[in-house]
């Protein structure tokens, strides 16, 4: 689609308008697939050759394109031109607080992971101040490599479990952390010297990172759980993050599953996540709060013993897949989507509870014999979110590139 208007002597503020859409245009087409020509560009984006020319142009200084070599699927008689693709200079910071760890990860706009890191932490035992002076100690490390790599950051955002107003980053209340009202994406900010920061919902994120970069890839209707110790849900219809009216639809794991079952940190009782949260599978499996600090990682814990094939331990798996797939099978029903996601500690339990996800869909999706709703897992496991969270950045990025140069500075002089 062509934003190039016609008219007698538009202004310079309605051209400088058009032009930064257009450049828009352009990253998004180059970067939603396979390395292109300009001519090839012009051609599918309907702008004419110059200004593609010329658009390319601002978007190679930018570093968000690169020159790859030739094009040879042109189709084009006489000598191939030049194929562009994004650069993986451009990068975006992701960080995340869970219940038990904190990460950070670095993403560029080719979708490599150029830095990771995951702490185990059990934030349920802190106020928030030592734990956001944690994390922005791994957002500084993540900033030296970025700055001694020669890249470029774009921006950082924070992939929150719990109730998130998304426009301020304030976490407005998390069950699991036992936090409330907390102006996350403004404490993070202050203490990298003022670098913007935005937070979102760790759910949310995640069926973001399956967008970008994951399984969900080329799907506009689908829902994704991401399973930690709570349990979330991101939707996507037409392509488009599904929020509610508030900003906090998806809370899959408080829809109630069992009626006058267990007690919820929510204050409710019978809640899916009371059955699925890995630690609730970890308690019916008999592991132990001594278990559970000696192994560090739960997910790493259940999936060991149900490699050797722990019947305790593959029976609780199996009764979460039975409950997910009823929490999820209402949700089918509601939004009619293509497929849902298993992310988070759902991906590695994945072999023993994905066929009763899949029993469940079949028997309680009205429309399962027209329609279906495939079962994806995740290959990002419990780093979805976080991956999320840079995402959130890039895709701002193909969205108004003339930004970059901008933020680039912000981050580079603020962050040391």
């Amino acid at each position: 689609m062509s934003f190039e208007r016609a008219g007698n002597a538009p202004s310079r503020s309605d051209q400088t308008t058009v032009r930064r859409a257009n450049l828009g245009v352009v990253l998004q087409q180059i970067a939603g697939g396979e390395p292109r020509s300009r001519a090839r560009v012009a051609a599918e984006t309907g702008l004419t050759r110059g200004t593609v020319s010329s658009l390319v142009g601002e978007l190679i200084e930018l570093d968000l394109l690169r020159e790859t070599g030739e094009d040879q699927r042109s189709g084009r008689a006489g000598r191939p031109g030049l194929a562009l693709e994004v650069s993986d200079r451009v990068v975006a910071v992701g960080l995340e607080v869970n219940v038990d760890y904190l990460a950070v990860c670095v993403e560029d706009l080719a979708g490599n992971v150029r830095y990771q890191k995951h702490v185990h932490a059990d934030n349920r035992r802190s106020a928030f101040g030592p734990v956001l002076n944690r994390l922005a100690r791994l957002a500084r490390g993540a900033e030296k490599v970025i700055a001694a790599e020669g890249l470029i950051s774009a921006g950082i955002a924070v992939a929150l479990p719990g109730l998130v107003a998304a426009e301020s980053g304030r976490l407005l209340r998390a069950p699991n952390l036992g936090w409330s009202d907390i102006p996350v994406a403004d404490e993070v900010s202050s203490r990298l010297g003022g670098v913007p920061v935005r937070a979102d919902n760790e759910a949310n994120l995640a069926a973001l990172a399956e967008h970008w970069q994951g399984v969900a890839r080329g799907l506009d209707n689908f829902i994704c759980v991401f399973a930690e110790v709570g349990v979330g849900a991101g939707i996507f219809i037409g392509g488009d993050l599904f929020r509610g009216s508030h900003g906090f639809g998806a809370e899959l794991g408080h829809i109630t599953v069992a009626p006058g079952g267990l007690p919820c940190q929510c204050g409710a009782v019978g809640c899916l996540e009371t059955i699925v949260g890995q630690e609730a599978i970890a308690r019916r499996a008999g592991i132990c709060e001594d278990d559970k600090r000696r192994a560090r990682n739960v997910t790493r814990e259940l999936v060991r013993r149900a490699e050797q094939g722990d019947e305790a331990v593959i029976a609780s798996v199996a009764e979460a897949g039975h409950a997910l797939g009823i929490g999820l099978a209402s949700a089918v029903n509601l939004f009619d989507v293509d497929a849902v996601v298993l992310g988070g500690c759902l991906g590695p339990l994945a072999p023993w509870l994905v066929a009763d996800v899949r029993e469940a869909l079949g028997v309680r999706v009205l429309s399962a014999g027209w329609s279906g709703c495939e079962v994806l897992v995740s290959e990002f496991g419990e780093g979805a979110a976080v991956r999320g969270a840079a995402a959130l950045t890039l895709r701002s990025v193909l969205a108004e590139p003339w930004l970059v140069a901008e933020r680039s500075i912000s981050v580079r002089e603020r962050v040391s």
